[in-house]
């Protein structure tokens, strides 16, 4: 698979000097442990950090995860619309129109 540099950027108001380092590492590890239970391979993350920007570089980021199998449970198989057809019961709109 490809792998290509990641650079996320946030924009905010003014963020006090003394936070800088808590919000920086707290933002680097909050998508670094995102990416990998993707399961997305990544190189070197690091952090940077003004009180008007917060950042993370992550280098050689894979482009497209693994292929997995997912088994979800969805909605019952007949909708409403579905089952009024099979006992033939016209919807209420063309009910009343009749």
């Amino acid at each position: 698979m490809s792998q290509r540099d990641f650079l996320v950027e946030i924009g905010t108001e003014e963020l006090p000097p003394k936070n800088l380092g808590k919000l920086s590492n707290t933002f680097l590890n909050g998508l670094t442990s995102g990416l990998a239970a993707t399961g997305l391979q990544f190189g070197e993350a690091k952090a940077y950090a003004t009180p008007r920007r917060l950042a993370v570089m992550v280098q050689s980021l894979e482009t497209m995860q693994p292929e997995q199998v997912l088994e979800k449970r969805g909605p019952a198989i007949r909708p409403p619309l579905i089952r009024r057809a099979i006992r033939r019961v016209p919807p209420r709109v063309s009910r009343g129109a009749a």
